[in-house]
């Protein structure tokens, strides 16, 4: 493995190790996934800001090769799914992301949702029995799970990053896993 090898390597490690303590919070605040229309509407609201920040902060002029990790369909769905449970949506009031590599730090958190959503989506997929209003409200969800190689294409991305941008990826992880943690832990909860 050559030099070259080893920086592309080292931007997800570092980005996940930066973040490691966060995200474990974030799985213990629903240590059982989604077992009640509270944890998922919770859920969707905790991802809703990340969503919008995202959405807001892409910028046409960055790299075209990113462009494939802006998605502006999430959030008219968190927004669609948060309406059919009768839930308040509110965005994100965040300073847009800095640099390209800030945005794709915040992708990062968004994209590693996905990973989750899979086994997520069966927990909701079974609430639809007790509560039929969630059947309306999986928009979200399946657009997560509707490509199964977008994680690997994502970390071979954000390896991608050179050297001098890979504090800027933490720092935008660090920014969306804040958003998330903020709206999905009662507050007073450390990360």
């Amino acid at each position: 493995m050559g030099a070259d090898d080893m920086r592309h390597a080292g931007a997800l490690h570092e980005v996940r190790a930066a973040t490691r303590a966060t995200h474990e919070a974030l799985d213990a605040a629903l240590p059982d996934g989604l077992h009640g229309v509270d944890d998922y509407t919770r859920y969707l609201g905790a991802l809703l800001p990340l969503a919008q920040w995202l959405a807001d902060s892409w910028s046409p002029a960055w790299p075209e090769e990113l462009a494939y990790w802006h998605d502006h369909e999430r959030v008219d769905c968190l927004r669609a799914d948060l309406a059919a449970l009768d839930a308040p949506a509110s965005g994100s009031a965040m300073a847009s992301a800095a640099t390209p590599a800030e945005w794709l730090g915040g992708c990062y958190v968004m994209e590693g949702s996905a990973l989750g959503a899979r086994v997520l989506s069966r927990h909701v997929d079974a609430l639809v029995n007790d509560r039929p209003e969630v059947a309306g409200a999986r928009k979200f969800m399946r657009h997560l799970g509707r490509d199964p190689k977008r994680w690997r294409c994502f970390a071979g991305r954000l390896d991608a990053l050179p050297a001098e941008a890979v504090a800027d990826a933490v720092r935008g992880a660090r920014r969306g896993f804040a958003m998330v943690h903020h709206h999905l832990v009662p507050q007073g909860v450390p990360a």
